[in-house]
C-alpha cells in the first residue's frame, strides 16, 4: 500500500495522516505511553514529520487507542470480515465507543488540513466511519474514497454486527467504495440492499438519491523493490545453504503465513499429509517448509498446539532418520531468508480460508523470475486467485484436490511451467502497486465528476420562481402525481386530485405560453379518468410507457418496442413474497409490475421482506434481464430499463426547443430520472432556466436543486403562478 501511495508523489502533492502507533525511546527501546507526551513534544514531532516526510501524526490516547485497535478492530471487525464470529466475552459496546472516537479524531485532523480541490482516500476497516464524518464537515463537492484491503462478507454474516447500519452508512459517505475483488463489492451491495434497503444500480449504490460508486481494484506489489531485495548479497548464500542442507534432488514446497485461524495452516498440513498418502512415491523426495509468524488476532493456544500435533504426526508417519517431511518454523525470519525461500521453492503453497489479497503469492512470482519458474498452488478464497489464473486454484478444505495439485506441479514439464509463469509474471509486472494507486485516484475523480448530491437542498425560492416564470415566453412544466400533486395514500385508489390541484392544472394549461405534462407511475387509464378532462394537459403513465401529448387525443405506447417476457419471472418472485407477507399485494401494469407493502399487517416485517425481495430480484433476475428495480415509498417496481420518466422529458424538450423555462417536480426515486436529464442539460451549457424541485425534507438526497416540504405547500406555490 505504502509503495503505491508513494508513487503518487510524481503527479500529486501528498499528505499522509495516521496514528503514531507505539513510540519507542531511542535509548531504552521502551514504549512511551502516548498520554505522557507533552504538547510541546507533539508539536515538534508533527512539524518534523510534516516538513520532512509529508506525514501528520495523530496522537491517540492510550486507552482509546487500545479499545479501537486491539478491541473493536482486532476482536470484532477483523474476525467478522474473515467469516469468524467474535468471542462472546468481547465488550463490543465499549470497544465501539472507542472506535467512534478514533474515527472522529481522524476526521477532525483530515478536515483541519483539507484544502479546496483535495482528494481524500481512506484505507481499510479501521476507519469505516470517517467518510460520512468528513461529509458532514467538508464542502459538498469534496472527493472522498475508501479502499477495503480485507474481504467483505456476505449479508448473512455482516448483518450479525450490532452496528451494521452505522458502518455501512459511514462507508457510503464516500464517492467511491473500492474492494480487492468483484465478489467483495457484490457482498457490499447486497448488504446495502438487505440492511439499509438501498437500491443497487449499474452506476453504484443509490443511497437515497446519491449514487455511490463501487470499484474493484486488486492491489499489486512494488515489483522493483521486491526484485531489488531478491538480489541482495545475503540471498544467494542462503539459497545455496538451503539446497545444500536438503540436497539437490529434494523437491521443496514452501508455505509462509501468519498463524491466524483464517490462514489455512492446519488445512495446508492436512493436505500435505494427504499428498504423501495418495502419492507415496514422493515420500523421501518432497518436503514442506512452513514458516509461521504471530497473527493479527491473538492466536489461540489450541491452534498452535494443533499445528504442532499435525507436524509431529506427519513426521512420525512418513519420516525417517534421514528424512523429515515437514519443517515448521514458528518465528519471524529476516528478509534475506524470506526471499531465499521464495526463490529456491519448487512449489509455493498458499491456502488461506479467507484473505483480502495475499501479496506473498505475488512476491513469489517475482522471486522466481531468475530461478526455477516454479508453479503456485493458490486458494480460491484469496483475492489474488482472480488475478493469477495460471496458478493451480484449489479449495483448501478439499485435501485431496490440494494433494492432486501438488503432484501436478511437481511432475509438470518445464515447458508448461514457463508458459504458466509467463502469464503470472506479466500480470504481476503490469498490475503493480503504482498502477493500483493511480487507478484508485483516477476512478475516484471520474466517479466524483458524475452527478451526485451531498448536503441539504435549499427551500424553493418562490419569489425568484415567480419572476422567472412571468418573464418567460415559452415554458415546459413537468409534474409527478403521487407525492407531488397529491399526498401518498395507503390505498392508491384514494389519491384522487383535490379541487386545488385540478384548478391549478386547468389554469396552467389554459395559458398558451405553457406546455404541461403529468408524468406518473400510475397506469394510463387512471390518469385519464382523473385528469383526462383537462384541456391541453399531457399525460404519461407507467413512468413513460404511455404518452399522450398535450393537444392530442392519441396515446402512444412504447410496448411495441419492448420484450415483456420478463414479467413471468418477476411475477413468480413477487407472488412468493406476497404469500409470506400478509397485507401486501401486487399491482400489474401493462409495462411494469409493482409490489406494495404499505398495507402489510406488520409494517416492520413488510420492510424486511421488501429488502429480501429486492435482494432476491437483484441476484437472480435483474442481472439477466433488461429490467431494473425502482424502490418507491413502500413499493418495489420492476420495469424495462429503456423506459423511464427522463425519456419523456427528453422527448418534450426536443419537441419544444424554443422553451426558455422548465419547472420539474417530483418526490421519489423514479423522479430522479427527470432530474438527471436536467442536470446533464445544465452541464452541457443549455441556456434554459431550470427549476428542479423535490417534494420532501431538505435532508433528502436528490439531484433536484430545490425542495418543498409537502404537496399542500407545492400546490399553494402553483396557485401563485399567474
Amino acid at each position: 500500500m505504502y509503495a503505491g501511495i508513494d508513487s503518487l508523489k510524481d503527479r500529486y502533492r501528498t499528505l499522509y495522516i495516521g496514528a503514531t502507533g507505539n513510540l519507542h525511546c531511542k535509548q531504552t527501546k521502551e514504549i512511551i505511553p502516548t498520554d505522557t507526551i507533552t504538547e510541546q513534544e507533539r508539536v515538534g514531532l508533527t512539524d518534523l514529520l510534516k516538513s520532512k516526510h509529508d506525514i501528520v501524526p495523530i496522537f491517540v490516547p492510550d486507552k482509546t487507542g487500545y479499545g479501537h485497535y486491539e478491541g473493536y478492530c482486532k476482536q470484532v471487525l477483523w474476525p467478522l470480515l474473515h467469516y469468524i464470529m467474535w468471542n462472546e466475552t468481547v465488550d463490543e459496546k465499549r470497544y465501539w465507543e472507542d472506535y467512534v472516537k478514533v474515527n472522529q479524531l481522524f476526521a477532525d485532523q483530515v478536515a483541519h488540513y483539507y484544502e479546496e480541490g483535495d482528494i481524500i482516500y481512506i484505507h481499510d476497516y479501521h476507519l469505516l466511519l470517517v467518510p460520512q464524518m468528513l461529509r458532514e464537515k467538508l464542502p459538498n463537492n469534496t472527493r472522498i474514497g475508501i479502499f477495503i484491503h480485507t474481504p467483505f462478507v456476505s449479508s448473512e454474516i455482516f448483518r450479525t454486527l450490532p452496528r451494521r447500519k452505522d458502518i455501512l452508512k459511514g462507508m457510503l459517505g464516500s464517492n467511491l467504495v473500492s474492494f480487492q475483488t468483484y465478489n467483495y463489492a457484490r457482498h457490499f451491495s447486497s448488504n446495502c440492499t438487505r440492511i439499509l434497503g438501498y437500491e443497487y444500480t449499474p452506476s453504484g449504490i443509490d443511497a437515497n438519491g446519491t449514487i455511490v460508486g463501487l470499484g474493484v481494484h486488486p492491489i499489486g506489489i512494488d515489483v522493483q523493490w521486491v526484485r531489488k531485495h531478491c538480489h541482495r548479497p545475503g540471498v544467494k548464500p542462503r539459497m545455496k545453504a538451503i539446497r545444500a542442507k536438503y540436497g539437490p534432488e529434494m523437491k521443496i514446497i514452501v508455505g509462509r503465513d501468519k498463524l491466524d485461524p483464517v490462514k489455512g495452516v492446519l488445512q495446508k498440513l492436512e493436505s500435505f499429509e494427504e499428498f504423501l498418502k495418495n502419492y507415496p512415491e514422493w515420500v523421501g523426495r518432497a518436503m514442506l517448509i512452513q514458516v509461521t509468524s504471530p497473527g493479527v488476532v491473538d492466536c489461540p493456544a489450541k491452534l498452535e498446539t494443533k499445528a504442532a500435533e499435525a507436524v509431529n504426526r506427519i513426521n512420525s508417519r512418513y519420516g525417517s532418520l534421514s528424512f523429515q517431511p515437514v519443517h515448521h518454523y514458528h518465528q519471524h525470519i529476516d528478509r534475506d531468508e524470506y526471499y531465499a525461500l521464495l526463490s529456491v521453492a519448487d512449489v509455493m503453497l498458499v491456502t488461506p480460508l479467507a484473505d483480502g489479497m495475499n501479496t506473498t503469492s505475488l512476491e513469489f512470482v517475482v522471486a522466481q523470475e531468475e530461478t526455477n519458474k516454479s508453479p503456485l498452488v493458490l486458494s480460491e478464497f484469496t483475492g489474488t486467485a482472480g488475478s493469477l489464473s495460471a496458478a493451480e486454484i484449489v479449495n483448501p478444505y478439499d485435501y485431496a484436490q490440494v494433494a492432486d495439485a501438488l503432484h501436478a506441479c511437481l511432475v509438470m514439464s518445464q515447458e508448461e511451467k514457463e508458459e504458466r509463469f509467463k502469464k503470472s509474471d506479466d500480470m504481476v509486472n503490469r498490475h503493480t502497486a503504482s498502477y493500483w494507486a493511480h487507478c484508485l485516484i483516477h476512478d475516484l475523480v471520474t466517479r466524483a465528476a458524475k452527478e451526485s448530491h451531498w448536503g441539504p437542498t435549499p427551500p424553493l425560492d418562490v419569489d425568484r420562481l415567480q419572476i422567472e416564470y412571468n418573464g418567460s415566453h415559452k415554458r415546459l412544466l413537468f409534474f409527478d402525481y403521487d407525492g407531488t400533486l397529491t399526498p401518498i395514500c395507503s390505498k392508491p385508489e384514494d389519491a384522487k386530485p383535490s379541487a386545488l390541484t385540478l384548478k391549478n392544472l386547468e389554469r396552467l394549461c389554459a395559458d398558451p405560453h405553457n406546455t404541461v405534462m403529468v408524468v406518473s407511475g400510475r397506469d394510463q387509464a387512471t390518469l385519464e379518468k382523473w385528469l383526462g378532462h383537462i384541456p391541453q394537459l399531457g399525460l404519461s403513465g407507467e413512468h413513460g410507457c404511455f404518452i399522450r401529448d398535450p393537444n392530442s387525443k392519441h396515446t402512444i405506447s412504447m410496448l411495441d418496442q419492448i420484450d415483456m417476457g420478463w414479467k413471468e419471472d418477476v411475477m413468480e418472485v413477487f407472488q412468493y413474497y406476497t404469500e409470506r407477507t400478509p397485507g401486501s399485494f401486487i399491482e400489474s401494469k401493462k409495462c411494469a409490475l409493482t409490489w406494495h407493502y404499505r398495507t402489510a399487517e406488520d409494517p416492520k416485517y413488510g420492510a424486511f421482506q421488501a429488502k429480501e425481495c429486492q435482494n432476491h430480484l437483484e441476484q437472480s433476475v435483474i442481472s439477466k434481464l433488461p429490467v431494473e428495480i425502482l424502490v418507491g415509498k413502500k413499493t418495489l417496481e420492476v420495469r424495462p430499463t429503456s423506459i423511464n420518466k427522463g425519456e419523456v422529458i427528453k422527448r418534450m424538450i426536443a419537441q419544444h426547443p424554443d422553451a426558455s423555462f422548465l419547472l420539474c417536480a417530483g418526490d421519489d426515486k423514479t423522479d430522479e430520472d427527470m432530474f438527471r436529464v436536467l442536470v446533464k442539460m445544465k452541464s452541457k451549457g443549455i441556456s434554459q432556466l431550470i427549476f428542479s424541485v423535490v417534494i420532501g425534507p431538505a435532508e433528502k438526497s436528490t439531484l433536484a436543486v430545490w425542495h418543498v416540504e409537502t404537496t399542500d405547500q407545492f400546490n399553494q406555490i402553483l396557485n401563485t403562478l399567474t
